[in-house]
């Protein structure tokens, strides 16, 4: 499968950009993005993996030259980063859990992000601010 989807979002092929972008939407995107809101708290470099994942393929879509910004791919595709797209399903994973009718998840304690600890926690990447991407550092809203 793989290789069709190379063979069909690949620089040669005729297809319009806007086929492209949806083939990366449908098939890619779901692929690499499952269960996203239960490992959001990965390591930064697993993380780092995903993004040059995306930005590959994205700049294979376009055909765009190395000298082309990411921010500037994402903006023109309409394609949110990863580790936005990753926060955005988190935030509504995490809203819609107290709606399930499952006894033993209304049982759980709920989370205070206000306590520190050093586990990683998948509610605790929905505080995190990643910048400096090339370096990637983690920091703590206040």
């Amino acid at each position: 499968m793989s290789q069709t989807l190379n063979c069909l979002i690949s620089r040669k092929c005729k297809l319009p950009i806007r086929h492209k972008v949806l083939l990366y939407k449908l098939f890619l995107r779901p692929i690499l993005l499952y269960a996203s809101p239960i490992w959001a708290s990965a390591a930064v470099t697993h993380l780092k993996k995903l993004h040059v994942f995306q930005n590959k393929h994205l700049r294979k879509i376009t055909n765009a030259p190395w000298f082309v910004r990411n921010e500037i791919l994402h903006k023109d595709l309409k394609i949110d980063p990863i580790l936005d797209f990753i926060k955005n399903q988190s935030e509504n994973f995490f809203d819609r859990l107290p709606q399930i009718p499952n006894q033993s998840i209304r049982v759980i304690p709920a989370y205070d992000n206000s306590v520190p600890s050093s586990a990683k926690r998948p509610r605790a990447a929905l505080h995190h601010i990643y910048q400096h991407f090339p370096v990637l550092k983690r920091l703590r809203r206040s």
